[in-house]
């Protein structure tokens, strides 16, 4: 698996609310794949790869958003500020009472460090050799790096699911159902891009792509295969969804994890708060690291994944019994 458009998007500057960078690559490369790309506003952008015209539709999505921070208040000199959260972002600060970070200004990036804001909760103070003003965004440094058999980067949550989006998009050009390829905005801090993309895409099944914690006491390890979420505080998956995924994952050969949470979630949410009636699958890829500068994920986890939604959008007859799994007494 070329991995060449990953570490380029792990390169990317795409705090929530200003995803601007990640939309623009993920555009270009399915216009590149002759693709017609949608654009819904600020929210979400999107390409069809059209299958049988009475085949289902199959929405395959991922978030463009990493976690971050805004700059909530500037000090007198102006390279000095205090910024807010957006979406958890963390790092030992025990071990490391700063942070290299970089800060995106309206005259462009540059670098600043940050450090735990001793009178302010879940707020850091910024240090920074450019002017900044209130509203500019601070992410960590842009670090990717293949080593062996593991990409380690900034960013994989959720450049990894925007990674398989590009790589979608040039291997399946004769699906045998509709596929739908998006990216939505916000995901990682407020939630708008999955509820507007919902609203304007009607699917028969949706998978969003995302990352996840590798977890000892559940078995999910990093190389162990995609990982299904089962239960969250965004998704509920029914025994007769999880069965069809078993018996796929026997005929096909290929791994499969599962996890259970009662916290956490995806854009998974969305579609059935926006009312639609399709069987929403997260499927996540695990890493270490998360939210934090430097997230670890194997790659042979990818590879699997891609093979799975490549296999699954091939098979008419195994997405018809998804479909059907998530209807009641149609299983």
């Amino acid at each position: 698996m070329d991995l060449s458009s990953l570490l380029d998007l792990c390169r990317l500057h795409s705090t929530p609310g200003d995803e601007d960078e990640v939309a623009s690559f993920l555009l270009r490369c399915w216009r590149q794949h002759g693709l017609t790309p949608e654009v819904y506003g600020r929210y979400a952008v999107a390409a069809r790869i059209p299958g049988a015209s009475s085949a289902p539709t199959v929405l395959i999505c991922a978030h463009m958003d990493s976690p971050g921070y805004v700059v909530q208040r500037v000090l007198r000199d102006r390279r000095r500020a205090v910024a807010v959260a957006l979406g958890g972002p963390t790092w030992d600060d025990d071990e490391q009472p700063t942070q290299a970070a970089i800060v995106k200004t309206a005259s462009g990036c540059g670098p600043c460090v940050l450090s735990q804001s001793l009178l302010e909760r879940q707020a850091v103070e910024v240090t920074a050799e450019i002017d900044i003003a209130r509203g500019d965004r601070i992410c960590f440094p842009p670090q990717a790096q293949v080593r062996g058999s593991q990409v380690q980067a900034s960013f994989l949550d959720n450049r990894i699911g925007c990674f398989l989006l590009t790589h979608l998009a040039g291997a399946m050009p004769n699906p045998a159902v509709n596929v739908v390829l998006a990216a939505t905005a916000s995901e990682e801090f407020g939630g708008f891009g999955a509820a507007v993309l919902a609203s304007r895409v009607q699917a028969d099944l949706v998978i969003c792509l995302d990352a996840t914690y590798a977890d000892k006491k559940q078995g999910v390890r990093l190389g162990g295969g995609p990982v299904l979420t089962l239960s969250d505080a965004s998704v509920l998956i029914g025994r007769p969804v999880w069965n069809v995924l078993e018996r796929l994952s026997q005929a096909w050969e290929l791994p499969l994890q599962t996890e259970i949470y009662n916290s956490s979630g995806t854009d998974a949410r969305a579609f059935p708060a926006q009312g639609s009636l399709a069987p929403v699958l997260p499927l996540l890829v695990a890493s270490e690291g998360n939210h934090s500068p430097q997230e670890t994920a194997a790659i042979s986890d990818l590879e699997a994944l891609a093979a799975w939604l490549t296999r699954l959008c091939k098979d008419s007859a195994a997405t018809a019994e998804l479909i059907a799994a998530g209807v009641f007494g149609e299983a």
